[in-house]
């Protein structure tokens, strides 16, 4: 690649820097006590909608509704009892050991209370957890059968709270006409179940459940699980501090099951369109999203926002998006440029180093058409270059270059990495948070060296693979009464690349007068190969006190065949070795990712909570310790 191709593809990449700089704009919307539960707008332009008030009694005189900014009057306004709306609910009682003597009368007595408050149209359902979950009473409206299954609550087992709320929520599935509600008393938290509290948090929010916990804290005791089913499902944790105050906690909950309405009024949203509703009373708001021929429910009805990215003011509506496209493909082709630059070469990096001496014109036809000749990009490689020749990294990266065969300076190379890695980290600090930023840091600073020590140790082993027949040739050429200068010439002719480009090289530093000798240690060191090494030295002894070359290239050969066996029988003898530290090195980040799939609040405290963060720190630690202490073991050098 000449100077001018490299000097246009760092252009291009910097020119491309340029484009993809965007800023990031989010909103949020706030909720209130008012918990919209349904939203049915299937009789358009009539909109019914269902919500709970939290146990705040509603004046119906003073209810607001604001559609899309604009105010509406309510057509109808009545609680779901009076209007005979079904409801569904479930009571998920704990009958563990703990719940003897006066806790399970209580909470009989409080059972009651709930059912002869409920209305005509009210189904309940009882399930119980101790030792497993059961359903007790399945849904019926007779407050008599209620009453007898309340009774026949018996104590036992350990209080598997999570199996007995994913049952509960379960059985509300089995009710969908009806609006779903929930209702747990528990004097502690899980003790045992299968499922997660993750688990059976996700199945009350599939059910689209408003959930009520009581906890019993006579005596005090750790209701954290009863107050993270109410958190994680946006429900309501109530606290009885003794018997005597359990009826009380029963009446909160009873009120709050009260006080849901149902209102309708005329819409002014057209089909094809959304529209969002506000829905405002005496220190009470809420709001839901109207969605034309559909009914909502649960959490649908109120969808957190999405957080797109936004370009600038001036980069909006449809002069903006000209802009933007056009920007877009102006990245696009400078991309696809850059990389046909460094990617692509019409001959080997030797070749063109040496184009201007063979051909005379060849400096004339580059002429100045390169992107950026000596501007700002050029002067910041070159001060790239100076920086790094300072700290010694700039002939470490050279020597990487050419044992991977990549035709780039080395201060081109690092300040393309430098900037591209810039761009990663802050898109991904854009797009994903400090995380992914994080992420991408770690991937940027690790990724590219890996890639260069790939593509250069594989470099090598083809070179080294080759070594043994290219010396049997030089051998052959040599009996054949050619001199080594001519012997070396017609092996490179004949074997592929790497020997070949690398013998080709030996050649044309040895004709522009340098000792073959030192062509051939420089390509040695350069290609880090202590077979080659070894050859090298062999023939500069013979060329020193003399002898057969020819024999002596042969027996280098079959001592490097032999070598070369003795290396795959290592290698075939330490592969259970390296298999098992590629499968023990994975296998903890496989099953992060698992559990972060199947239950992200698992594994979320691993990063949430300070232990969890130390105990990641540590286990990463031994982690790689493990994985580099096996590899030192199977690491055998021949």
């Amino acid at each position: 690649m000449t100077a001018t191709r490299r000097r246009a593809a760092i252009g291009a990449l910097g020119l491309l820097a340029v484009l993809l700089v965007a800023g990031p704009a989010s909103a949020a919307s706030p909720t209130g006590a008012i918990v919209v539960r349904r939203v049915d707008t299937t009789a358009m332009p009539k909109v019914t909608v269902d919500f709970a008030t939290g146990g705040h009694a509603l004046e119906t005189g003073g209810l607001v509704l604001v559609e899309n900014g604009q105010r509406v009057t309510p057509t109808s306004v009545q609680t779901l009892s009076a209007a005979q709306i079904p409801t569904a609910v479930v009571l998920v009682v704990d009958t563990g050991d703990s719940m003897n003597g006066a806790k399970i009368q209580a909470t009989q007595t409080a059972l009651k209370q709930l059912i002869a408050a409920k209305g005509p149209a009210d189904q309940i359902a009882i399930v119980a957890f101790g030792g497993t979950a059961r359903t007790v009473q399945d849904f019926t409206a007779d407050p008599t059968v209620l009453d007898a299954a309340v009774d026949r609550l018996s104590i036992g087992g350990a209080a598997v709270l999570n199996d007995g709320v994913r049952l509960g929520a379960n059985l509300l599935g089995e009710q969908p006409s009806a609006l779903p509600q929930l209702v747990v008393i528990a004097d502690s938290n899980d003790k045992g179940s299968s499922a997660s509290a993750s688990t059976a948090n996700a199945e009350v929010l599939s059910s689209n459940a408003l959930t009520y916990t009581i906890g019993l804290a006579f005596p005090s005791t750790d209701l954290s699980g009863l107050a993270g089913i109410a958190n994680a499902t946006a429900g309501s944790f109530i606290t009885a501090t003794s018997p005597l105050t359990t009826p009380d906690a029963m009446r909160q909950v009873i009120q709050g099951l009260h006080d849901q309405y149902r209102v309708t009024y005329e819409s002014n949203v057209t089909r094809g369109h959304a529209g969002d509703l506000e829905i405002l009373a005496p220190g009470l708001s809420g709001r839901a999203q109207i969605l034309p021929g559909g009914v909502s429910v649960g959490q649908s009805t109120n969808p957190s926002p999405v957080h797109l990215l936004q370009a600038p003011g001036l980069l909006q509506g449809k002069a903006g998006l000209l802009v933007v496209a056009v920007l877009v493909l102006a990245a696009a082709a400078l991309l696809t440029y850059a990389a046909a630059l460094l990617l692509t070469r019409e001959s080997s990096a030797l070749t063109s180093a040496l184009m201007p001496f063979s051909e005379p014109n060849a400096a004339d036809q580059d002429g100045d058409g390169s992107l950026i000749q000596s501007a700002i990009v050029q002067r910041a490689v070159d001060a790239t270059g100076r920086l790094a020749r300072e700290r010694g990294l700039l002939e470490l990266i050279e020597n990487k270059l050419e044992q991977a065969d990549l035709a780039l300076r080395p201060a081109e190379a690092l300040f393309i990495y430098l900037v591209g890695g810039v761009l990663v980290i802050v898109v991904a600090l854009v797009a994903g948070g400090p995380l992914m930023a994080l992420i991408a840091l770690v991937g940027v600073g690790l990724a590219p060296p890996a890639i260069l020590s790939f593509l250069a140790a594989k470099r090598l082993r083809k070179f080294t693979s080759q070594l043994p027949d290219t010396l049997q040739l030089l051998a052959s050429s040599l009996r054949a009464g050619f001199s080594f200068l001519q012997g070396v010439e017609a092996v490179a002719q004949e074997v592929d690349d790497p020997m070949g480009s690398e013998l080709r090289r030996v050649i044309v530093e040895a004709r522009l007068g340098r000792p073959v000798e030192e062509s051939l240690d420089d390509c040695a060191r350069r290609m880090r190969s202590d077979d080659f090494d070894w050859a090298v030295m062999a023939v500069n002894i013979q060329r020193e006190v003399g002898g057969n070359l020819a024999d002596l290239l042969q027996t280098v050969s079959v001592t490097m065949i032999e070598r070369e066996r003795l290396r795959r029988d290592v290698k075939a003898l330490t592969a259970e070795g390296r298999m098992s530290a590629i499968v023990l090195g994975c296998l903890p980040p496989g099953l992060g990712l698992v559990f972060y799939a199947t239950n992200p609040a698992y594994i979320r405290v691993l990063f949430t909570h300070l232990g969890g963060q130390i105990a990641l720190g540590a286990a990463i630690l031994a982690m790689l310790i493990g994985f580099f202490w096996m590899k030192k073991i199977v690491d055998i050098k021949v």
